[in-house]
């Protein structure tokens, strides 16, 4: 079934349920059982770097991604946050950008506004709404706390058991060779490979952990400082400073953590990873520092363009009853939270505790059939500076369904694109410079669509 085709049957949804407030399923799938789950999210990957999605000719080599795909179910049409923190917290409370106030990269060396503590996560939710005991670990990039908010003990403040790994982005003299790490609280200096070292520690987790368990992999990578990855771990024949050719050292990146992906999976007991259900997404979309044509930097990391929003996503386990089929349904950040719980046979409303909203709604029921009715019929995005909950001193949005999309700018009109070409096929990107049909001529279908899209965002967004 055609994205198209699959997305318009939808139109009988409630827009109060597919745009927010929705939160899936409260139990574990009829005649499946919990199993432990693994999620890993990689940082500025979008779909043009992932070679199933088709999106741009000259994308990263990852062949045990591409493996874990045709074991799994691909998700063509998953949407991230703009940049990492938003998608991050997003993603471990289930809740919109307005609701946790995280709406750019935090500044986690100041003291910013940073992940509320009262805020539910996935590790709280699985504790209070399971009626077994199930661990908890992160390993890797945070970047969700600040000085301000928990600090170095934000992760585990936030609910997980156990936390080793980085506070936020390398900057300040931290390279991927060498790193201030943090491990429930405390800090001591590191010289092991980020990338590896946080394979290592997810290993280590797997075998410390008792079944079922929750572990949160945050890779650094592909994301700055570039660099020239140790030999072992890609292909790619790198010269220069990573300045001067950025595209070739982002892919030595991308390959770097694809080999130690696979690492880490064959490193897995057989037992355990029959009995874990892997979920990998991007959390942004690529830098556009490095693409290259025909993909536009301009539409990339940061925008709310489908290069910055649109990302991989990988289910993979035994809860996917076709492996190697592909889901057309619009699917966002949000919905990992509620699918998380289900899998793992939580209770949703138990866990969160209260009447709070949940934007997100779970995916599972795709597990079991990727054609059945869509549960959203729009996705949306947003960005905003500063983090927190006073005015914004910057804004932007989407919204898209089936065919049409508006991106709302800065002190600009909203801009309207169709998301297929003149054959009826869907397109990749959208061109901002010159794909915008709000121009002043608008038919009376493109006018139908732009007013549709704009009451969808307000819906989902209160006050836009």
């Amino acid at each position: 079934m055609s994205l198209r085709q699959s997305l318009l049957v939808s139109s009988a949804v409630a827009l109060t349920l597919t745009c927010g407030g929705g939160g899936g399923t409260v139990g574990p799938p009829v005649g499946t059982q919990p199993t432990n789950v693994l999620l890993i999210v990689a940082d500025d990957f979008g779909v043009d770097m992932f070679s199933p999605y088709g999106a741009h000719p000259s994308s990263a080599p990852t062949p045990n991604l591409t493996a874990l795909a045709a074991e799994g179910m691909l998700f063509e049409y998953f949407y991230s946050l703009p940049s990492c923190s938003p998608t991050r917290a997003s993603v471990l409370t289930g809740r919109m950008p307005f609701r946790h106030g995280i709406g750019k990269p935090i500044d986690h060396w100041l003291p910013e506004h940073a992940l509320q503590l009262d805020e539910r996560t996935l590790p709280e939710v699985l504790k209070d709404g399971s009626a077994t005991s199930i661990a908890t670990s992160a390993v890797g990039k945070w970047h969700l706390g600040s000085e301000a908010e928990g600090g170095a003990s934000h992760p585990n403040l936030q609910g997980f058991d156990w936390f080793a790994g980085t506070l936020g982005n390398l900057m300040f003299g931290s390279t991927y060779f060498g790193h201030q790490k943090v491990t429930n609280g405390v800090t001591s200096a590191s010289r092991t490979y980020v990338t590896t070292e946080q394979v290592d520690d997810a290993l280590a987790r797997i075998e410390a952990m008792p079944e079922p368990w929750f572990l949160y992999l945050g890779f650094t990578a592909p994301h700055t400082p570039l660099h020239a990855p140790p030999a072992s771990l890609h292909t790619q024949q790198l010269s220069g400073l990573p300045a001067d050719t950025p595209n070739a050292h982002y892919r030595a990146m991308v390959e770097a953590m694809d080999t130690e992906i696979g690492r880490l999976l064959a490193g897995m007991p057989e037992a355990v990873r029959a009995n874990t259900t892997i979920v990998f997404l991007g959390d942004n979309g690529t830098p556009g520092n490095v693409m290259l044509a025909p993909s536009m930097p301009g539409n990339s990391k940061g925008s709310v363009y489908e290069g910055g929003v649109r990302v991989p996503l990988i289910v993979a386990g035994k809860h996917v009853d076709a492996p190697g089929t592909r889901c057309a349904a619009l699917v966002q950040a949000v919905d990992l939270f509620p699918t998380v719980v289900e899998l793992m046979g939580a209770n949703l409303a138990q866990g969160v505790g209260d009447a709070r909203p949940i934007d997100g709604i779970s995916i599972a029921p795709y597990l079991a059939n990727p054609a059945r009715a869509p549960l959203r019929e729009f996705a949306v995005a947003e960005r905003f500076s500063p983090n927190g909950f006073g005015e914004y001193a910057s804004y932007g949005a989407m919204a898209r369904d089936a065919r049409w999309k508006i991106v709302r700018r800065d002190g600009q009109p909203d801009a309207l694109f169709d998301m297929l070409d003149a054959r009826g096929n869907p397109i990749a990107f959208e061109n901002p410079s010159t794909g915008n049909l709000n121009d002043g001529d608008m038919t009376a279908e493109e006018s139908a669509a732009f007013a549709r899209l704009q009451t969808a965002l307000s819906a989902a967004i209160p006050g836009q």
